[in-house]
């Protein structure tokens, strides 16, 4: 009689455990309701700012500078003081990257203006100011991307601009005038293209610049 007691008491003690044995593996497959999915890099969704060379806001670290862009501010209103008056809300908009463009580890500034009193058909116009701020071209009819090519002619880097037909236009410093050809137009095309080395500027896609206004 006491033999047939421990039986059914460890057969209840075997049911359940098992019970609750089930219990807990169900109980495993749900996730915490405060548990976030885990994204992983691979499904485009993590960006390293670092590889692409942007910061977290999307644009190019060297055209975000504020102290910069009150420097330039500042320039424009007195190079432009005699079209102020005549230039609209939408005109008064420009983008920079400070870039060496000598190797004299001092940046130079470059500037592309916007709106329909600096821009055409043919592009829009940019500026290029040394490091103390002089002004060494005023480019005409300029369309971006700009590239710096590793390319040096009379120790500054070409400029690289595609054309309107699939080709390219190579900006060489003119060593007696003391700057570029300042009419990307009216330079020789070629169909040589950048290479994936050369800096990207003006690139919605892989270097943007931020806008500001003066």
């Amino acid at each position: 009689m006491m033999m047939k007691i421990k039986n059914k008491q460890w057969a209840i003690c075997l049911g359940m455990s098992a019970v609750m044995l089930a219990a807990c593996k169900k109980d495993e497959k749900k996730l915490p309701e405060n548990t976030a999915p885990v994204i992983s890099s691979s499904e485009g969704k993590v960006v390293d700012s670092a590889k692409t060379g942007t910061t977290e806001s999307g644009y190019n670290p060297d055209t975000t500078d504020n102290a910069t862009a009150e420097k330039l501010k500042l320039y424009l209103k007195d190079y432009l003081k005699n079209d102020l008056p005549s230039l609209e809300t939408s005109d008064r908009q420009f983008s920079f990257y400070t870039i060496d463009l000598n190797n004299d580890k001092k940046n130079e500034y470059f500037i592309s203006l916007s709106g329909r009193a600096f821009c055409g058909s043919g592009g829009c116009t940019f500026l290029l100011l040394s490091s103390d701020m002089k002004l060494i071209n005023r480019f005409t009819v300029m369309r971006p991307p700009v590239f710096r090519s590793a390319a040096i002619t009379s120790g500054w880097n070409d400029l690289i601009l595609k054309s309107g037909n699939g080709k390219f236009i190579h900006l060489k410093w003119d060593a007696k005038a003391g700057k570029y050809p300042s009419n990307p137009s009216i330079v020789k095309e070629t169909d040589m293209a950048p290479s994936g080395h050369d800096f990207i500027m003006w690139d919605d896609n892989f270097s943007k610049a931020k806008i500001f206004t003066f």
